[in-house]
């Protein structure tokens, strides 16, 4: 077992635990609510775009997308399809927790605005988890073999910029609340890291492994 993912592991998961016990306790949050009426209250220009493309990936198009992306690590680094089937698993857990916590979505006038109306209860974000594990599963089995050291700390940057965009705009749109995005954040971060601390579900999903030796064979001598 990797002991740091491990770590992170767990400690996500202690926290995502206690947040759900509280969400539980307390549906409604005023600071919640507060935090929210500040984040909808901002003119975020040009990333309103970029909020309709992360609320409209969800449902079956999310499969897809995991699908395709599946396809793509076979193809490109097959030794990591146990890192990326294995991280589809977040939709179990997903499904799990929002079966026991029943929690309403925002309305107004708690919040200043809602523009979608999804079912099913607001805790956790399904949307969050799916970034956060897609970007997750692009960076360790892809990035982690084709990008340079350089452009991987840029790759992982870029994919906590993308995680940040879609967190904003669930809250933005008023499908949900900060505490059910965070909550999103922490399962992903939880399981995944779970998963990536298996030492050869790791060792399998990281890195370059080249097909060909990296050094001449020295010629043969009599």
């Amino acid at each position: 077992m990797n002991k740091t993912l491990l770590g992170i592991a767990v400690t996500a998961g202690v926290a995502a635990l206690v947040l759900t016990l509280y969400v539980m306790g307390h549906p409604y949050i005023p600071q919640d609510a507060a935090f929210e009426r500040d984040v909808q209250s901002v003119n975020w220009g040009p990333l309103d775009y970029a909020f309709r493309f992360f609320s409209w990936i969800g449902d079956a198009k999310g499969l897809v997308i995991e699908i395709v992306i599946f396809i793509f690590i076979v193809f490109l680094n097959r030794r990591a399809w146990i890192f990326a089937a294995g991280a589809v698993l977040t939709g179990a857990l997903y499904e799990g927790v929002v079966s026991v916590v029943n929690r309403p979505r925002p309305a107004v006038p708690q919040v200043l605005q809602v523009t979608e109306h999804p079912g099913a209860s607001s805790y956790p974000s399904g949307h969050t988890m799916f970034v956060v594990t897609v970007v997750t599963v692009l960076m360790v089995c892809l990035g982690s073999r084709y990008l340079p050291r350089g452009g991987r700390i840029i790759g992982w940057l870029v994919a906590a910029l993308l995680v940040a965009i879609n967190a904003i705009g669930r809250m933005y749109t008023g499908t949900h609340w900060p505490t059910d995005v965070l909550a999103g954040i922490l399962l992903a971060v939880f399981w995944l890291s779970l998963l990536a601390s298996i030492h050869w579900v790791w060792k399998r999903s990281w890195g370059r492994h080249p097909s060909v030796p990296t050094t001449a064979p020295e010629p043969a001598t009599d």
